[in-house]
């Protein structure tokens, strides 16, 4: 039940021009011309696409295998935190303040820092590489980072 004149309003005159149709290629059912806007998007999504599947590939690289030895190190880090932070916090800080304290405090703040710290930065800066040179230098870290005051029972 719409009158004309409610209909007016939702249209221009001249929308049933012929003239005003997009330009086609071939004559009638051919593709409408392509405009940079559009060879702009698709670029776009083609480098969506890209980028999509690059990342697909990236996670699909990690094989169980690969995630578990992940974790037994990422555990080893975590013990190797645990090590320093027990074994200093064994020991009281003396309670004037005086350069070597001080220096001492940031010297065990670091020493308790250095396994997650070396864990993370050896994941963010290996991404690119091979897995094996991931677990070389992991497996590096290890070795370097072992908390032997703690495990051979020395005092601070």
């Amino acid at each position: 039940m719409s009158d004309a004149r409610d209909e007016e309003g939702l249209g221009w005159a001249g929308d049933d021009d012929p003239t005003l149709a997009p330009e086609v290629r071939g004559g009638p059912g051919a593709a409408p011309r392509r405009t940079v806007l559009d060879e702009a998007e698709d670029a776009e999504d083609r480098a969506a696409e890209h980028e999509l599947e690059e990342a697909e590939r990236a996670s699909a690289q990690l094989s169980s295998v690969a995630l578990i030895g992940l974790g037994v190190l990422g555990g080893v880090y975590l013990l190797y935190t645990i090590g320093w932070a027990v074994f200093f916090s064994r020991y009281e800080l003396a309670i004037d303040v005086t350069f070597g304290v001080f220096s001492d405090l940031i010297a065990r703040t670091l020493a308790i820092a250095a396994a997650p710290l070396w864990f993370v930065a050896t994941l963010l800066l290996t991404q690119r590489r091979d897995l094996r040179y991931r677990f070389l230098w992991l497996v590096i870290g290890v070795l370097v980072l072992v908390p032997w005051p703690f495990l051979i029972g020395g005092a601070a």
